[in-house]
């Protein structure tokens, strides 16, 4: 019995592998996949992209699969299935800006941080000239965070401050700029950036005080002001 269950696993294992690479429209697939991530339809998305993925055999176009079923898996707050993904795409193409990117955060989110900061440097040493100002500032704040768990608060300055250079109203860039100043002790500047941040962080989304970041970022501001306060 359990000799015949192998077999027919094998069989149907096989059969689907077939099917999705001869007769799935790997295209088809991707462009579904990516409708349904817009939409917020997360596990269509994830169930087309792994479709596509499976149909394609050129490289670039397995790396896009890749990428979009990391993106999704991340939506549905399962980064290390993310980082699987992303795992696999590097594995592919080890010089991916996107893929680097997007794996020095997660893995940023996930407390690897030695890594983060590897993968966001070559991202971002990739990325130089290739990438818009803001989206450069934003990985620059995750890289300055990964320094900052890692000790290296001057080098989260200087990401900071190369950040709120490329993009003033980036509310990340403000937030790290906020998290070196109370890490020097300087809680004054500290509290003004926190400000800013929530500020930004309203117009941006006004209803982002009520996501689990945001909810954070009140707790901070609250916890400077009373930290100002005692400074007095």
């Amino acid at each position: 019995m359990i000799k015949f269950v192998r077999i027919a696993s094998f069989l149907i294992a096989a059969i689907i592998t077939v099917f999705s690479i001869f007769l799935v429209d790997g295209e088809q697939e991707l462009a579904g996949a990516r409708s349904a991530y817009r939409s917020g339809d997360m596990d269509q998305s994830l169930r087309k992209a792994r479709w596509a993925n499976q149909a394609f055999s050129d490289v670039d176009k397995k790396a896009d699969a890749y990428y979009l079923q990391a993106k999704a898996a991340s939506k549905m707050n399962w980064s290390k299935k993310s980082k699987d993904y992303l795992d696999k795409l590097l594995f592919l193409d080890n010089k991916n800006i996107r893929g680097l990117l997007f794996r020095g955060e997660i893995a940023l989110q996930l407390g690897q941080n030695k890594n983060a900061l590897l993968d966001l440097d070559r991202g971002i040493t990739f990325a130089s000239g290739k990438i818009k100002p803001n989206k450069l500032a934003y990985f620059l704040s995750k890289r300055g965070l990964a320094h900052l768990a890692l000790n290296q608060t001057n080098e989260a300055e200087v990401d900071a401050r190369q950040a709120i250079k490329l993009s003033t109203n980036l509310p990340e860039a403000h937030d790290l700029m906020s998290k070196v100043f109370e890490e020097k002790g300087d809680i004054k500047n500290a509290l003004k950036e926190c400000e800013k941040t929530y500020q930004l962080s309203i117009e941006k989304n006004k209803l982002s005080f009520m996501t689990s970041e945001g909810q954070k970022l009140s707790e901070r501001l609250v916890d400077l002001r009373v930290k100002a306060l005692l400074a007095k």
